[in-house]
């Protein structure tokens, strides 16, 4: 299952020619999944991802608490301008769902590119900050720290990837789907905290202190 297929499907504005809940019931391009259908796929979508990072969570908690392991001190600024980037996206697919709504579909379309745009800015911003790991010397072989943070930092570029393919289609109708780009762009920022949160908040000491805790021995 993909972002693309659950999204591409987006109806028209209700109550508009072409639209869903429109004259007769009819589409410009032929039938769409119900709105529900969409939804529903979307959430199954999102909960399988969820339960992707949280694999690839444990994994690194684990993996934190042998003795070799040597945290990452060093956040570069372009980690920061992503996350300013990544709400900005969330906000703005926020406000094209609320003009769709509102029966302002050309309205709706404009932001959409605009939040289109800010999702190229985030990746672009994450690939500076690779680089500039790389220049302080946190390459993707010197640490297992940093192959986790090039691992699960570029496995969630790619879903935002995903999701601007995705995107792209709600674009073009500017109906039901923006609604549930939205929903996804919110998905994508928690997430994106929650990994934020892993790579620079999670030390070994607290995984040793919690494995400890509930008996499993480390090494």
């Amino acid at each position: 299952m993909s972002a693309n297929a659950t999204l591409r499907a987006g109806g028209g504005i209700p109550g508009q020619p072409g639209g869903e809940g429109g004259p007769h019931g009819a589409h410009d391009s032929g039938p769409a999944w119900p709105d529900g259908a969409r939804r529903i796929g979307l959430w199954v979508f999102m909960v399988v991802v969820t339960t992707l990072f949280g694999l690839f969570g444990v994994a690194y908690m684990m993996r934190a608490a042998y003795e070799d392991w040597r945290p990452i001190a060093y956040v570069p600024w372009q980690l920061y301008s992503s996350t300013a980037l990544l709400v900005s996206c969330s906000l703005a697919w926020e406000l094209a769902r609320r003009h769709v709504a509102a029966g302002r579909r050309e309205a709706a379309r404009s932001t959409s590119i605009g939040a289109l745009v800010l999702s190229v800015m985030f990746v672009l911003s994450q690939l500076y900050a690779w680089q500039a790991m790389t220049a302080a010397d946190y390459g993707v072989a010197a640490n297992p720290a940093n192959s986790f943070f090039y691992l699960i930092t570029g496995l969630h570029a790619a879903h935002v990837l995903g999701g601007m393919v995705a995107g792209a289609f709600a674009v073009r109708r500017a109906g039901e789907a923006i609604g549930l780009c939205a929903q996804y762009w919110h998905f994508l920022f928690v997430l994106w905290l929650a990994v934020f949160a892993l790579l620079y908040l999670v030390t070994p000491d607290l995984v040793r202190a919690f494995c400890t805790t509930i008996g499993i021995p480390v090494r």
